[in-house]
């Protein structure tokens, strides 16, 4: 027997017995950073569903996450409300608060000040605008004002009165003059309605060709027009999306009134759509500003001087502000975000990096678990 392999290898194992017995005596003598300190939480007020400070108690999706968080890491903490969303971002980033409990939309200006966690949940913008009170007399000048639906027509009266006028029904006629424009009122009918033609085509192989034109043209005009029609009737019933938009329509919204809460990533997002259109503030052109959600509430419900007929918000709160608002029959979507923006929780600039993990870890379990999106649809219904 090999007596000096044998020690040696009894050697290496009871050194590697020490070595794990030393290390799971390390991670067990380790605590988190949190243990006997409270954690500074700072929650974005007045934006239900998401966190909101009601007789002294907070409430909302975010809320009700984050204390399933704290629970299961045993976090002591305080909770602060903030006003607006960008406060919450610079007191996060200036390390006033360790953690933001908000629905934050993680944006590529946030990105530059903080650091955000695992997303719950997802936003985006949208533009709601006032119930049409005439709906039917809208669409009607929506149509005789389309430019495809005009031209078509003027079109269509040209050829078939210069067919109807050409054609040997009228030319034939030797009556009085007011029969003769009874016969062209009648020709140029048929031509239009394209029904009832036999009566007027006479022998002639001209008759026969210019009514066949004329018929084939009224075909493909009416086509034109029929079908245009038909996509304005469709497009007033179904909500355009944010990146289609024309510069047009933007200046329209703004002129007629255009409200948005300041220091949130609506105005952001309105702002840079203005930039991007070249549409500079002016008298005519100035968004509506609100200073914070009731301000808007009262915007929005007219109990203002100025009385906007659209508003930007966020789909998670857009609901919930106007029910509370009480408007949900006055107001519809009229433009939402083809894609669904990510919103978290942002992490303070002096947070410990086993703090964010382990919060990570959490928010990752909820997700992978479906609470988060039953906590979410709980606050919804």
């Amino acid at each position: 027997m090999n007596y000096k392999a044998l020690g040696v290898n009894l050697g290496l194992a009871g050194m590697a017995l020490s070595a794990a017995f030393t290390g799971a005596a390390a991670m067990a003598s380790e605590t988190p950073s949190w243990e006997n300190t409270t954690v500074k939480v700072g929650t974005v007020d007045d934006f239900l569903p998401c966190s909101d400070q009601i007789n002294q108690n907070f409430e909302g999706l975010s809320i009700d996450i984050w204390r399933r968080i704290s629970e299961r890491l045993k976090i002591n903490y305080t909770i602060q409300p903030i006003p607006s969303f960008e406060q919450a971002v610079a007191r996060a980033a200036n390390g006033e608060f360790n953690l933001i409990a908000s629905c934050h939309d993680i944006t590529p200006e946030r990105l530059q000040l903080v650091d955000f966690a695992i997303p719950y949940t997802t936003g985006g913008i949208i533009i709601a605008s006032q119930q049409n009170k005439k709906p039917f007399a809208t669409l009607i000048g929506k149509i005789i004002q389309n430019k495809i639906v005009v031209r078509c027509s003027i079109l269509l009266i040209i050829i078939t009165g210069l067919t109807a006028w050409s054609s040997s029904y009228f030319k034939k006629s030797k009556t009085s003059p007011k029969d003769k424009a009874r016969r062209l009122t009648k020709a140029w009918t048929f031509l239009i309605l394209n029904d009832g033609i036999d009566t007027i085509v006479g022998r002639k192989i001209f008759d026969h060709i210019t009514v066949l034109i004329t018929s084939l043209t009224h075909t493909l005009l009416m086509s034109a027009i029929i079908g245009t029609t038909a996509t304005i009737i469709f497009e007033e019933s179904v909500t355009k999306k944010t990146n289609a938009l024309t510069n047009k329509e933007l200046y329209q919204l703004l002129r007629q009134g255009l409200a948005v809460q300041k220091q949130t990533a609506n105005e952001q997002w309105l702002k840079k759509q203005m930039d991007n259109a070249g549409i500079i503030e002016d008298a005519e052109t100035t968004p509506i500003y609100a200073s914070n959600k009731q301000d808007l509430m009262e915007l929005i419900h007219g109990k203002s001087n100025q009385k906007p007929k659209h508003f930007v918000e966020n789909i998670t709160t857009y609901k919930t502000f106007l029910e509370h608002s009480s408007s949900t029959a006055n107001f519809e979507l009229s433009y939402q975000t083809p894609s669904k923006t990510p919103q978290a929780f942002i992490f303070g600039s002096q947070t410990k990096e086993d703090l964010k993990k382990a919060i990570n870890i959490e928010i990752s379990i909820l997700n992978r678990s479906g609470l988060t999106e039953q906590i979410e649809q709980d606050w919804n219904d």
